[in-house]
């Protein structure tokens, strides 16, 4: 009877852990494989046609969505391996800026800036930064491209590993094909470029660490907001409010060039999870309002071009795991939100 129990017991062990091993190929996915989902990047043009990018089983994929105009285009796929960075309207809506690249950081983080004729729906690359280029953003006449990216890709120690790093402002001339570098901040990241109205300077969020004068400095940085004159780039100021204790994140500009629509955190005094909201900052009058109060993460501003209109992403699933981003739009003082179900997007 004891003979007869083990063998039992062996046979269910042998189902059990084949079972097991089977379950275990099927998730046994790669990174890549696991991605599925609306990204946080995305743009709305003059015409409001929402470009979006989206991963399907770790391919990136750029769509394009209007349904008042019946678009809802699959644009470009790539492999499992790269990454689709800021998509980006000319100001005219004819063209859409995007960039690619690659996740091995070993083999190098090498982006290539492409053009896509809406109305020819043909693609074009423009060119290829040795480093990583992490957004761009069309002049207002639409003749040049501005863009950060880092000057290097190396080892910050042997621990570490590569990384890209010393990142500042360049422009690329589309009629002289050339490109030029602006600042020499050398910054660890600089995150939402934005060109002004005017085209005479641009804007960037980075660490205000204008005083640090020692390591126990540097734990008192704030993220704030810089103004980029073109004419003396080395006069660079901050424009949000310097005295402000939360740090800014991402933000936008409206395009009268009178207000800033920035991320900061709503609970920062509090403890817990941090809540992320949208706040609306009036250059001349210094005053700041509270436009958004979900309780969640709020981010990645784009303003319409007739300032009427704010989109925005949620993230319903901050903290808590992969991303779960829907977009949303409200009006410009913050009310009537309504979110904005995308084809494909699983939002």
């Amino acid at each position: 009877m004891k003979k007869k129990y083990l063998i039992f017991l062996f046979l269910f062990l042998f189902v059990a852990t084949a079972a097991l091993v089977v379950v275990g190929m099927f998730f046994n996915k790669t990174d890549q494989e696991k991605q599925n989902g609306l990204t946080n990047q995305y743009d709305i043009s003059s015409q409001n046609t929402i470009a979006y990018v989206k991963f399907d089983k770790g391919r990136p994929q750029l769509y394009l969505y209007n349904k008042k105009l019946s678009i809802d285009t699959l644009v470009v796929e790539y492999k499992e391996n790269m990454i689709i960075l800021d998509p980006s309207f000319s100001h005219d809506g004819s063209t859409l800026a995007y960039i690619t690249s690659n996740k091995d950081k070993e083999k190098g983080l090498e982006s290539t800036v492409h053009f896509l004729d809406l109305r020819t729906k043909e693609t074009m690359t423009m060119f290829t930064h040795s480093s990583v280029i992490t957004e761009v953003e069309f002049t207002p006449d639409d003749s040049s491209l501005f863009y950060l990216g880092a000057g290097t890709f190396e080892n910050y120690s042997p621990i570490t590993g590569k990384r890209p790093h010393n990142f500042d402002v360049y422009q690329y001339d589309l009629v002289k094909k050339s490109h030029k570098k602006w600042t020499k901040l050398k910054q660890y990241s600089i995150h939402s470029l934005n060109v002004a109205p005017s085209g005479d300077r641009v804007y960037v969020q980075r660490d205000d660490d204008s005083d640090v004068k020692s390591a126990e400095d540097s734990f008192q940085v704030k993220q704030r907001i810089f103004e980029i004159p073109l004419d003396h780039p080395e006069e660079m100021s901050v424009i949000s409010d310097p005295d402000r204790e939360v740090d800014v994140f991402s933000f936008t500009i409206t395009p009268n060039g009178k207000e800033l629509i920035f991320q900061s955190i709503s609970n920062a005094d509090e403890g817990g999870t941090f809540e992320y909201e949208l706040y609306k900052y009036n250059l001349d009058s210094k005053e700041e309002k509270q436009l958004t109060h979900f309780g969640e993460y709020v981010g990645d501003p784009v303003v319409s071009s007739d300032g009427k209109t704010i989109y925005f992403m949620l993230d319903k699933n901050f903290a808590k795991g992969d991303p779960d981003y829907h977009l949303y739009k409200m009006n410009i003082d913050g009310k009537k939100e309504e979110e904005i179900p995308l084809p494909n997007s699983g939002s």
